[in-house]
């Protein structure tokens, strides 16, 4: 790209030397009138040479600009892709947090981990961060990248974010958490017993307090431990993850 750029600059940088050309080739042409007819005969062509020396050097000039438009664009398109790239990789990494102080923390006998890592057809599926099955609830987890300070509105459809002295406005996460955690509940066939949980990186701040149903990557696992009353035996919960993962495999052969 650098080398483009380059090119561009000598081309414009040629063009810009043969504007005093042309202004003496403007001078010459005046010039023919008081000349020789000789001498006239020898400075038109010349003329008309450095008339068309001048065109060349404004084709190129032309074409020079069209190559830096281009060079814009591509790079501003870089810039924008890269912008993406990075928040996806700080999604993925954040998730990861998640599936991981889960893992550390809940009793494998007791509680079943289905995280977007290891099933991401599955889980893509249903438009699920991460699925904690127990005999004590079903918890969908879902991860919001949200930094700064959050302004919470429990009745509002967004919530109004600080973040880097910037104000970024969030989508109500326990209206989609509650949303996901309805078609779950419809693929497991069972009323009661799904809940949700939304969870937003260590660094996050809640105004005036934290809302129900939130929490940080840190607490995440706290939040379901504290649920302690059995709902559903582990036969049930060998049943509901079966469901879960036959559910992706079945939405992607309808999909191929």
């Amino acid at each position: 790209m650098i080398r483009w750029i380059l090119v561009c600059l000598l081309i414009v940088g040629s063009g810009a030397a043969a504007t005093p050309d042309n202004a003496a080739g403007k001078d010459a042409q005046r010039h023919l009138f008081s000349a020789a007819p000789e001498q006239q005969t020898s400075e038109l062509a010349e003329a008309e040479a450095t008339q068309r020396s001048g065109s060349e050097f404004t084709a190129l000039n032309l074409i020079a600009l069209c190559f830096v438009a281009y060079l814009v664009w591509t790079f501003g398109r870089y810039l924008l892709m890269r912008k993406r790239d990075a928040d996806k990789a700080e999604a993925d990494r954040l998730k990861w947090q998640v599936y991981q102080s889960l893992a550390t923390s809940l009793d494998a006998k007791n509680y079943t981990i289905i995280s977007r890592h290891l099933y991401p057809n599955q889980l893509d599926a249903l438009s699920l961060d991460c699925v904690v099955l127990s005999p004590f609830g079903v918890f969908v987890v879902v991860v919001a990248e949200q930094s700064g300070l959050i302004a919470v509105e429990t009745d509002s459809q967004v919530w109004p974010c600080r973040h880097k002295n910037k104000t970024h406005y969030l989508a109500n996460p326990l209206t989609a958490a509650a949303q996901r955690a309805a078609t779950l509940a419809g693929v497991l066939n069972t009323p009661f017993g799904v809940r949700w949980i939304v969870v937003f990186p260590d660094d996050a701040e809640f105004s005036p307090t934290r809302p129900p149903d939130c929490c940080k990557v840190s607490e995440v696992p706290l939040d379901i431990l504290r649920y302690t009353r059995c709902q559903f035996s582990h036969e049930q919960v060998r049943i509901f993850e079966q469901a879960v993962l036959s559910y992706g495999e079945h939405n992607k052969r309808l999909s191929a």
